[in-house]
C-alpha cells in the first residue's frame, strides 16, 4: 500500500524550521557566503584530486599494458621469425582447452563429404600467397633474388604464411587417409589432378613439414589420465586428452592472411622474372 502522510500543524511546522534553522545567527548572510565559498572550493579540490588519480590509474594502466606488449613481443620474437603480422595485427596468447575426444568426432574428423571440405576450408588451407613489402623482406628472412612482384605492380616478395601451409599439409594427409583417399582421388581437384607419384611426393612432404614444426614446437605439457568404466567392468585408466594449452590468436593471423591474398587472377607479367645474380636452382629445393 502507498505510504499516507499527515499535514504537520502549523505550531509543528514551526518548530520543524526552528529546529532546522537553529538560530538567526547560522542563517546570516555571511556564513552563507562562507559555506558558498567553502563548498566551490571543495568541489574544486574534489575535481582536481579525481583528474590527478584518474590520470595516475591511466598512466599505471598504460605502463602495464605497455610492458606486457613488450614482454609479448620479446616473447615471440625468441619462439617465431619474424613477420609482417606481428606489426599488422599483433600476437597475443590465450588458454584453450582442446577437445580431445576419441569417439566422438567433430567435423574436422569425419569422413570425405562437401561439409567437411568446407569446414577445412574455412582454416584457409586454400589461401592464395600475398606479397610482403620490400621494407620488411630481410626482417622476414626473405632473400633479395627471391620471387618479387613488378614495381608497376607494386613491388614486393611472394609469400605465403608457414601456419597456414601447415594447416594444408595437415588437410592433404586427412584427404590421403585409407578411408578418404578413393574420393579425394576420384574428384580429382587441387594436389590430386597430378599423377600418383607426385601426389605421394607430396603427401610425403607434408608429413615431414608437420614432424618437423611438431618437434620445433614440442609441446612441454603434460597428459593426465582419469578413470573410465563401461558397464559392470573393473574402471580403468585413461588418458585424458583434453588439456589446456596457451595459444596464439588464430583467427586474427587467419583473417590477416586472407585480407593480404593477391587477386586471384593477375596480369601474366605479375611477377619480375630473375635478372643477372639471382639464384636459379636445378631442382627443387
Amino acid at each position: 500500500m502507498p505510504g499516507r502522510y499527515a499535514r504537520l500543524s502549523t505550531d509543528e511546522g514551526k518548530a520543524e524550521d526552528h529546529e532546522r534553522l537553529l538560530s538567526d545567527a547560522e542563517s546570516s548572510p555571511e556564513i552563507q557566503d562562507r559555506t558558498k565559498s567553502w563548498s566551490l572550493s571543495s568541489i574544486v579540490a574534489l575535481w582536481v584530486v579525481t583528474f590527478c588519480f584518474a590520470g595516475f590509474v591511466g598512466a599505471w594502466i598504460g605502463i602495464r599494458q605497455s610492458k606486457h606488449s613488450q614482454s609479448t613481443q620479446s616473447t615471440i620474437s625468441k619462439i617465431s621469425q619474424y613477420s609482417p603480422i606481428v606489426d599488422d595485427v599483433g600476437v597475443y596468447f590465450s588458454t584453450v582447452r582442446f577437445n580431445g575426444s576419441l569417439m566422438k568426432e567433430n567435423i574436422f574428423r569425419q569422413d570425405a563429404s562437401p561439409e567437411v571440405d568446407a569446414a577445412w576450408e574455412s582454416l584457409g588451407v586454400n589461401y592464395r600467397a600475398l606479397v610482403v613489402p620490400p621494407e620488411k623482406a630481410a626482417k622476414s628472412n626473405l632473400l633479395p633474388d627471391q620471387v618479387k612482384v613488378r614495381e608497376k605492380y607494386g613491388g614486393g616478395f611472394v609469400a605465403n604464411v608457414e601456419g597456414m601451409h601447415q594447416l594444408h599439409c595437415l588437410n592433404l594427409l586427412r584427404e590421403g587417409l585409407y578411408y578418404n583417399y578413393d574420393y579425394y582421388k576420384a574428384k580429382g581437384d587441387g594436389a590430386w589432378v597430378n599423377s600418383d607419384h607426385v601426389i605421394r611426393r607430396h603427401v610425403s612432404h607434408c608429413l615431414d613439414i608437420i614432424r618437423q614444426n611438431l618437434m620445433c614446437n614440442v609441446d612441454i605439457g603434460v597428459l593426465g589420465q582419469v578413470w573410465v568404466q563401461f558397464d559392470d567392468d573393473d574402471p580403468f585408466a585413461y588418458v585424458d586428452f583434453n588439456t589446456k594449452h596457451t595459444c596464439r590468436n588464430f583467427d586474427q593471423v587467419r583473417e590477416w592472411a586472407k585480407e593480404h591474398q593477391v587477386p586471384e587472377n593477375v596480369p601474366d607479367d605479375f611477377i619480375q622474372p630473375p635478372i643477372d645474380g639471382d639464384t636459379i636452382f636445378d631442382e627443387m629445393p
